[in-house]
């Protein structure tokens, strides 16, 4: 693995795994609607500036911004719309929750197999993804979870969305049809994706963001810069990049280093002692994770897209997205 695509890859899993801590900060001033609210409209005005910084300009023509708004529902509205029309999915069991949120890289390969296009997932990768979800289920033991409930059909139907959201960028950030110009960079995509979500918080907001007054403290404030700067913007962004560069599979292992940054976070941050059975599913999953990773004797689809993007007139790779 080579050492960027090994630093995005951890810049993603620390960020995103370390969510939870920052969100508790937020949560002291802010309900959920307003957080969701600001914390993508700081991300939006951040990726905006870069924009501008890299000498970028967001996309036009209509089709391709009806894919970005596709992708932002998908990804973000979807799961909250479901969440508002069924009653009970609040209240899901949180095990539960996690394991279908660590499920969406085998909805990618479920959906890759049926668009029979089974050659995004070398069998090495969907063999570590296989394992790594092993280790989420040992990690969470969700034995007792209610699974035929309507909570457990809104999370699976998430993470099929979030999946099938993946997928979608992994086209748009392909090979430029001939005569079409351009593909689109991690960095356009990650910025569209957070002015679009500006869009569906602030259609949310009258779901209870009106209901108190926020409050804002300087810890508060930092809180919401370091989510939404980093985490809906940069971070972001090194997704997209790992999507482009390796494929929406190998990329979505990702998230099964979520669930083990935030379990190490408990132990430092909030003396959690750990099991052995929690022992035994990080190992699980690291295991998954080293085996998506290890190198290919063929090169990955989205490493091919790349060769086939490295003309001389590209941009250099600190410039994409």
């Amino acid at each position: 693995m080579r050492f960027d695509s090994a630093a995005r890859f951890a810049a993603v899993a620390l960020m995103w795994g370390s969510s939870y801590f920052w969100i508790k900060i937020v949560f002291g001033g802010l309900n959920s609607a307003q957080f969701s609210f600001f914390r993508i409209l700081v991300g939006a005005v951040a990726m905006l500036g870069i924009l501008a910084l890299g000498r970028e300009r967001l996309p036009r023509g209509a089709g391709v911004w009806a894919r970005l708004v596709l992708i932002a529902f998908l990804a973000n509205a979807l799961p909250v719309l479901l969440v508002e029309l069924v009653d009970d999915a609040v209240g899901a069991d949180a095990d539960m929750v996690s394991v279908f949120n660590a499920s969406v890289p085998l909805c990618v390969v479920l959906l890759c197999l049926a668009a029979r296009r089974a050659d995004r997932v070398p069998a090495r990768v969907a063999a570590g993804l296989v394992v790594g979800f092993a280790g989420v289920l040992v990690l969470y033991a969700p034995w007792g979870a209610e699974w035929l409930s309507a909570g457990a059909a809104v999370n699976a139907a998430a993470a099929i969305a979030y999946a099938w959201s993946m997928l979608l960028m992994e086209k748009l950030m392909g090979p430029a049809e001939e005569g079409g110009g351009r593909a689109m960079t991690p960095l356009v995509l990650a910025t569209t994706q957070a002015v679009i979500g500006v869009g569906w918080a602030g259609i949310n907001m009258p779901n209870g963001g009106f209901d108190s007054t926020p409050h804002f403290s300087a810890s508060i404030i930092g809180a919401l810069l370091v989510l939404g700067v980093l985490n809906t913007g940069l971070v972001y962004m090194c997704f997209a990049w790992l999507i482009r560069e390796e494929g929406a599979a190998k990329a979505s292992g990702v998230l099964y280093a979520v669930p083990v940054v935030l379990t190490l976070g408990m132990v430092l941050l909030e003396d959690h002692v750990l099991g052995t059975r929690e022992i035994l599913g990080m190992a699980v999953i690291v295991a998954g994770l080293i085996l998506t990773r290890l190198p290919q004797r063929t090169a990955p689809v989205g490493r091919t897209r790349s060769a086939d993007r490295a003309t001389p007139a590209a941009k250099s790779p600190a410039a994409v997205r």
